[in-house]
């Protein structure tokens, strides 16, 4: 796509059910796909293997991958595995057992 578009509150809002979506066929394909055992997928094998300063640094570095290839290419699929391992990461270093939320939206 050769064109950048404006990306107001709006078509935010609009728009974010159907990224959603394609995120979660990520995440799902990709839980059947590297499924190793009940709770456990490759990569959480793999930052076991290698878990660098983060525990988690390989996810960290799958991304800057996926990223220079988004330079490169401009691919779609890129950025949703970016926006996928990003969730992952998330959950990995267990953000999403917290009560508060470290967000950058307070006025």
């Amino acid at each position: 796509m050769d064109k950048t578009y404006n990306t107001d509150t709006k078509i935010k809002k609009e728009c974010w059910p159907q990224f959603a979506k394609l995120i979660e066929n990520q995440f799902t394909h990709g839980g059947d796909k590297y499924a190793l055992s009940d709770g456990k997928e490759a990569t959480d094998w793999v930052c076991e293997l290698s878990g660098g300063e983060t525990g988690a640094d390989w996810i960290l570095q799958t991304m800057c991958k996926y990223i220079a290839r988004y330079k490169n290419f401009q691919r779609e699929k890129d950025l949703l595995k970016i926006a996928t391992y990003c969730f992952i990461m998330w959950l990995k270093k267990g953000h999403h057992l917290l009560g508060e939320h470290d967000e950058d939206t307070k006025k």
